[in-house]
């Protein structure tokens, strides 16, 4: 009698697009939903004590928003700058231990860098940035590997020694990239903003009228509010004007290595049975 063989299905990584709305999109209904609110919305009253809160209210909102968003700017600056510096330290890295794996001694060791490499980008790249930190391990283990490399002449001696300069810098930019990813808007800053963006929206549809330069007013100070908040969420994100902060150098990192790339968006790639 004939044994049955099962076949193993292979198993098929289909590209899935992910449904995502644009800020141009978002911009562009805000602005249309503040003028139609505005429009057909007729006020309440003129309010002598509202209008002077709107006052109080509108400086207030500007001052604490325009500190979020300056502080919010400069952290994905920042990101974006140390972010380079990182991906290109661990090319430099590589580029030196091949010099250094030249020598017969450092072929096992080379591979092991190699390893070492596509350990800390596969860790780095499914993880947010303010969780950058939880690759000190792989980081280290890339230190660990210089303790373990063999140097006889003077150029690997020299080569050895920028190794390390370039170690050095790696550590510097990963320090800031830990700073600057763990400083996002909290819970408590987003109510405060959200509290104080609502509350001058209320004030000026209450004392609003059915006048064309009231209706004209109230639409264009909505939208302003509206898209002030849809900067701070982009800027939180690390998602400023559609440009957001790229891992496509720690892909070419792995192209050098000869491993794989690795998507960050896991949600666009699903395990299909065939």
């Amino acid at each position: 009698m004939k044994k049955r063989i099962k076949m193993k299905k292979p198993k098929v990584k289909i590209r899935v697009p992910k449904l995502k709305i644009k800020t141009k999109h978002l911009l562009f209904l805000a602005i249309i939903l503040s003028f139609a609110a505005a429009y057909f919305f007729p006020g309440v009253e003129d309010n002598p004590m509202v209008q002077t809160s709107i006052t109080f209210i509108g400086i207030l909102f500007g001052i604490i928003v325009g500190f979020f968003i300056a502080d919010l700017y400069t952290r994905y600056q920042g990101i974006r700058d140390n972010a380079g510096t990182d991906s290109s330290c661990l090319s430099t890295f590589y580029f030196f231990a091949e010099i250094l794996g030249q020598n017969k001694k450092n072929k096992k060791w080379l591979k092991r860098v190699e390893d070492r490499i596509n350990n800390y980008i596969k860790k780095f790249m499914p993880l947010p940035w303010e969780r950058y930190s939880e690759t000190q391990k792989e980081f280290d283990a890339l230190g660990d590997s210089l303790k373990e490399v063999k140097y006889d002449t003077n150029k690997e001696n020299e080569t050895y020694s920028n190794i390390l300069n370039v170690y050095n810098q790696h550590s510097e930019a990963r320090e800031n990239l830990v700073m600057f990813g763990k400083d996002k808007l909290s819970w408590g800053e987003w109510l405060v903003s959200l509290f104080l963006g609502v509350l001058l929206l209320a004030s000026l549809f209450y004392i609003k009228d059915t006048s064309i330069v009231s209706i004209v007013f109230t639409g264009a100070i909505t939208s302003a509010i509206l898209i002030l908040f849809l900067v701070l969420r982009d800027l939180n994100n690390l998602n400023f004007g559609e440009q957001a902060v790229s891992v496509e150098p720690y892909e070419r990192v792995l192209d050098a290595i000869g491993k794989p790339r690795y998507y960050k968006k896991k949600g666009d790639v699903l395990d299909v049975t065939v």
